[in-house]
């Protein structure tokens, strides 16, 4: 796993999803070959400063706050706001001599096998059936991405 950013050409051609978050640069963490409906894709699962605190524990990885969360709310690894990605799409997200982001990806990199689990579940869960409010609509971006 790695913390990338998101090309803006994959971040215009999703913006027809509602749920897509369209934030320019938003640093994501790329998570290589989970498996959707049989197939192996690579997703990316945004960094948000502000998920609500009425989200299900379940739906992000927690992370230490940043400046910019509210009171109450969360910042961490949102799941339900997760998409498919390609190759061509990544771009490198630099982190050098930022003193937070080192901290978080080091956070990150330390609970990498929990994170894959908990994305690997919800895509199970989201296959079967089972959409939260408020949650990107996987089957149209991977239709959207293999065009």
């Amino acid at each position: 796993m790695k913390l990338v950013a998101i090309h803006p050409d994959l971040i215009n051609l999703f913006s027809v999803d509602p749920e897509m978050l369209i934030k320019e640069r938003r640093p994501c963490v790329l998570i290589a070959r989970l498996i959707y409906k049989g197939k192996r894709h690579s997703f990316a699962i945004p960094l948000r400063s502000n998920i609500s605190g009425t989200a299900p524990s379940g739906s992000y990885f927690a992370l230490p706050p940043r400046s910019t969360t509210k009171p109450g709310n969360h910042h961490g690894l949102h799941y339900i706001k997760m998409f498919p990605v390609s190759k061509k799409y990544i771009l490198r997200y630099r982190i050098a001599g930022d003193k937070y982001t080192t901290m978080v990806k080091n956070i990150i990199d330390t609970n990498e096998k929990q994170i894959i689990t908990e994305c690997q579940n919800y895509l199970i869960a989201y296959e079967t059936g089972t959409h939260p409010s408020f949650c990107t609509d996987i089957d149209k971006l991977i239709d959207l991405l293999e065009q």
